[in-house]
């Protein structure tokens, strides 16, 4: 049995994103709709949070957050030293809001990753623009949905309990935890890219998600998302590949896999871990197609920034005074 299961999570996360796939679909624009329902799917997380006391705050930070990003990623993207900067730039200020406050961490991760897809696929300015409407109009539709269905229910959807209670800021300890978040960004988004990994963009995502202060919580963490991520990619590509499935398939394959990833966000992160793997593959699959060599390449680049994260973190780890509450970092990308 997996505990915690926040099943109205999940049942009140998928019908927006369900909108999103569907419309695109109608419109035959399947990449745009895999960018929609992925924004849509980012921002749903922000359902078991707030932002400064405000209901739906971290939802309309993320949206807005992921929009301009995304835009700035897509131009970014034609160059790749000013990406590869940038993104340990963002990853280092990510680092910081771990160890401070959890609400504005989450914001800024979803802000770090949407940049980092966005420089995958490079462009000029219409296409940013196209980049940035479509994250918009995911994020609207996934808030507008689930604050009418919240509204509905006979009992309010609260938030889900923080982590860890807020900790004293210590600037030394967010100094360091931040040079080694830009540090493994850098050095897997590097390699990832010099060896044609096919988006590599997956690789930095997991080097920031996996780095924790301490060595042993980051090794700990790297094989909890490298055990989930061979889970997931099984999972996805027995669905996706074993069962020959179609456009259908793959979209009701992402519905499912969406609102457990929803539901099990507090359980065990091997669990969590393979869910959003899952999820990931579908959605990709259903813009790009390759839902066999997406799992491939998703499994790869988590080894690559699973490495990176203990490369940076072994010559010179940085633990965390024994009263202060675990590291905080985690996510769903």
């Amino acid at each position: 049995m997996i505990q915690p299961f926040h099943w109205r999570l999940g049942l009140v996360g998928i019908p927006g994103i369900a909108i999103v796939l569907l419309v695109g679909r109608l419109i035959t624009d399947p990449l745009h709709a895999a960018i929609a329902a992925g924004a849509a799917f980012s921002v749903g997380f922000g359902l078991s949070r707030d932002l400064f006391g405000r209901r739906w705050g971290a939802m309309a930070a993320a949206m807005i957050g992921m929009a301009v990003a995304g835009a700035l990623g897509t131009l970014a993207g034609a160059w790749f030293p000013a990406l590869a900067i940038i993104s340990a730039g963002l990853a280092a200020l990510c680092a910081v809001f771990a160890l401070s406050d959890e609400d504005l961490w989450w914001v800024a991760l979803q802000v770090v990753i949407a940049f980092m897809m966005a420089g995958y696929f490079p462009g000029g300015l219409d296409a940013a623009a196209e980049r940035a409407l479509a994250v918009t109009v995911g994020g609207a539709v996934e808030i507008a949905t689930v604050a009418t269905i919240a509204a509905l229910l006979p009992t309010p959807l609260r938030r889900l309990p923080l982590a860890a209670g807020r900790r004293d800021f210590q600037r030394s300890l967010a100094i360091a935890h931040a040079m080694r978040a830009a540090l493994a960004v850098l050095l897997s988004l590097s390699i990832a890219s010099g060896i044609g990994l096919a988006f590599d963009y997956w690789a930095p995502i997991t080097a920031l998600i996996v780095l924790k202060p301490g060595l042993h919580d980051t090794r700990a963490r790297g094989w909890s998302r490298l055990l989930g991520t061979a889970g997931g990619c099984l999972l996805a590509t027995l669905w996706a590949g074993g069962f020959a499935v179609g456009h259908l398939g793959l979209t009701i394959g992402a519905i499912i896999a969406i609102a457990f990833t929803y539901s099990v966000q507090k359980a065990s992160y091997e669990i969590f871990s393979a869910a959003v793997t899952m999820t990931v593959v579908f959605l990709v699959s259903l813009g790009q197609g390759g839902a066999v060599d997406n799992a491939e390449h998703r499994l790869l680049a988590t080894i690559i920034g699973g490495l990176a994260a203990l490369l940076v973190s072994a010559p010179l780890p940085h633990r965390q005074p024994k009263t202060i509450g675990p590291d905080r970092l985690g996510g769903q990308s």
